[in-house]
């Protein structure tokens, strides 16, 4: 019976922190983000990628406030065959850098979804790369920007999978939110 007015008292507590902790929702960094979908992306890929990026953008318990974009996807339209590896960051730089954005605008980022991991062979079957761009011409954070996720996190072994997913497209995306606006992304390519 004594430990009823203590656990009384800890409930009370609580739900006084409640409402403190509901209003550091607004505190959340806000993002306005174009997902890009390459051609070799597969159906399930893109929707676990979506589904983690929504989860991040929760009005509730997400870790951004995502805004609609100015930029649609088709803005990136002619990245949508590139690799990558290949010329991916040089052509979604490009658009990125030359797009009219308000000065007072969220930072935009782009979040490109692809096939494969940028890592070694399938670690568990399926993995799809996820790579973030910032209106920067090199990214902030390499490692962090080119990322994987799988697919089957949310249905196997419990949410540490999906925990690690969630964790890295927000990674992916706050690197990219960092990058300054160093200028327009020069045809330095042949």
């Amino acid at each position: 019976m004594r430990l009823l007015p203590s656990l009384v008292a800890t409930l009370s507590l609580c739900g006084l922190a409640a409402p403190a902790l509901s209003q550091t929702a607004g505190a959340r960094p806000k993002v306005s983000v174009v997902v890009v979908t390459l051609d070799q992306v597969r159906q399930i890929q893109q929707r676990h990628g979506r589904s983690a990026l929504a989860s991040l953008g929760n009005p509730e318990w997400g870790r951004f406030d995502l805004i609609d974009s100015t930029l649609s996807p088709e803005h990136f339209g002619p990245c949508e065959g590139d690799r990558a590896d290949d010329d991916l960051d040089y052509c979604v730089r490009y658009y990125l850098t030359r797009a009219e954005l308000a000065a007072d605008a969220p930072p935009t980022v782009v979040v490109a979804f692809d096939d494969r991991s940028p890592r070694a062979a399938d670690r568990q079957g399926g993995e799809m790369r996820v790579t973030c761009y910032g209106r920067g011409v090199v990214p902030a954070e390499p490692t962090a920007q080119d990322t994987w996720l799988w697919p089957g996190s949310i249905r196997m072994h419990g949410v540490n999978d999906w925990t690690r997913d969630r964790e890295a497209l927000e990674a992916c995306i706050n690197a990219a939110a960092s990058e300054p606006w160093t200028g327009l992304r020069q045809p330095d390519r042949d």
